[in-house]
């Protein structure tokens, strides 16, 4: 009687997926958020060691953007990161694991007061590839009509301009434009050491992870808020933070 008591109670408590290796469709290299030559990166090691938290073994599948949801929808991985609800690949969406955020970076010697996207009409702009896409009509409608604004696919380029002061501001993540400006071939062109202005005139995009399984979903909030609460996210995100001067933005 008592065995068959504690079966009972064996059932009735939440079920967790069983611990294994989790296939997760990964996006191309996005440094510092996947670094894919060095299998690391901040959103890389959030979601590993998250799931890690729970029991399972991430096992990255690398490839462009593009081919993410279709591989999500045929079937061919267990999940797939940095995805959004709205992207209408059906699955089970976790919590937000991280959360993107594009700024209107300036020298702070200029002192230009941004506070709004139509600040920066009438300034000399260099955005990254697509831009005008993805902030939104008001900002896609400003830029087309601005004759100094430019996108640019290698963004390394943006903080090589800013730093020279050849453009008025950039228009990039922070710690995407962090990690560039960081790197030895821009640090060899520019005094990066200038103090910089972040101007919060976009908001945040918060990404999730895509799961076929429910249950695989429901270990992973399990394990993200455990690497939240334990102190262990937030090292990851200050390893990844930019090394720059920053002075509060306008």
């Amino acid at each position: 009687m008592r065995r068959m008591l504690c079966l009972a109670l064996a059932l009735l408590a939440p079920w967790p997926a069983l611990a294994d290796e989790v296939m997760v469709a990964i996006g191309r290299s996005l440094p510092p958020y996947v670094i894919v030559d060095e299998w690391r990166g901040m959103e890389y090691e959030i979601v590993r060691d998250a799931l890690a938290l729970e029991g399972h073994t991430l096992k990255p599948k690398f490839m462009a953007f593009a081919r993410v949801s279709r591989e999500m929808e045929s079937g061919l991985v267990d999940a797939a990161m940095t995805m959004r609800p709205e992207s209408g690949v059906k699955a089970h969406y976790s919590d937000s694991h991280v959360a993107y955020r594009n700024y209107a970076i300036t020298l702070a010697k200029n002192n230009l007061a941004i506070n709004r996207i139509e600040d920066l009409a009438g300034k000399s702009v260099v955005a990254f590839q697509n831009a005008s896409l993805y902030l939104g009509p008001t900002y896609k409608a400003l830029m087309d009509a601005n004759p100094h604004y430019r996108e640019e696919a290698r963004q390394m380029v943006q903080p090589t301009l800013l730093f020279l002061d050849r453009v008025d501001a950039v228009i990039a993540d922070c710690f995407i434009f962090g990690w560039f400006a960081n790197d030895p071939e821009v640090k060899a062109k520019a005094d990066t050491s200038q103090a910089l202005r972040f101007h919060p005139i976009f908001p945040p995009t918060e990404y999730r992870v895509a799961f076929r399984d429910a249950r695989l979903r429901d270990g992973f909030n399990r394990g993200l808020k455990k690497l939240r609460d334990s102190g262990a996210y937030d090292r990851i995100v200050q390893r990844y933070s930019p090394y720059l001067k920053v002075e509060g933005g306008s």
